[in-house]
């Protein structure tokens, strides 16, 4: 069943002679469930291109489709809504609100969303992430790990169709890179939730079912990854 639909999407920055083509006629398709990795030099687009999956930009031209409903048909206020309820965005960088514990943070977009998370859901999901026992200490005092776990819990709290991540992993060592890696299969192979992840790092890639290479802008590689360690016991 397919989840997400990439018709002929460009960006472009800047005018005439300082125009940049940041992405070049990108078409794809995901089918529910995948695990997809997007890989490519620093400026070929990977991160632009998460950013229009996400509704985070706006793209010069080209369609993205989530369960068939095109998201740039809709209103700022409809767009927000909607990627609210069908989407989940880790960011490299965490972009936890630093006044609020590991707990608020988790539970921000249910609350803008006016929904009640069961507190069976809420502890089972600080298990699984390994920080039950950070439940009440604010991002300062957290770990870089710590802090990347609480952002995959918020991403994930709503039940999201769709899970974008943007170098989860950029600012942790191997280790925690694994550990996070981990996580992201836990819930793509336990709850059949689609991710698409962009990395820098080869060996987390090898992890994925399916990786798409991109270079200028453009797809260069789309392949399935037959040789994939996609399992969360390794």
């Amino acid at each position: 069943m397919e989840i997400l639909s990439v018709e002929h999407l460009s960006k472009k920055y800047g005018q005439k002679d300082n125009c940049f083509l940041a992405l070049d006629d990108i078409n794809f398709k995901v089918r529910k469930g995948e695990f997809v990795v997007i890989v490519g030099k620093s400026g070929s687009g990977k991160s632009t291109l998460l950013h229009l999956l996400g509704g985070l930009d706006s793209p010069t031209s080209g369609a993205v489709y989530i369960n068939n409903k095109n998201i740039y048909d809709l209103t700022d206020h409809e767009l927000t809504v909607f990627r609210r309820k069908n989407v989940g965005i880790i960011y490299q960088f965490y972009n936890l609100i630093p006044s609020l514990t590991v707990k608020e943070n988790i539970l921000l977009p249910s609350l803008f969303d006016k929904r009640m998370v069961s507190n069976q859901r809420l502890r089972d999901l600080l298990k699984k992430l390994g920080i039950m026992n950070k439940i009440n200490n604010f991002p300062n005092d957290l770990s870089g790990g710590e802090q990347q776990r609480t952002a995959i819990g918020r991403a994930l709290i709503n039940n999201p169709r769709i899970i974008l991540a943007d170098e989860p992993t950029g600012n942790l060592d191997s280790r925690k890179s694994l550990q996070i890696m981990k996580l992201l299969q836990y819930y793509n192979k336990r709850y059949k939730q689609t991710i698409i992840m962009v990395t820098h790092d080869d060996s987390l890639a090898k992890r994925a079912s399916r990786v798409i290479t991109m270079k200028d802008g453009k797809i260069i590689r789309d392949e399935i990854n037959v040789k994939s360690n996609n399992s969360v016991f390794n």
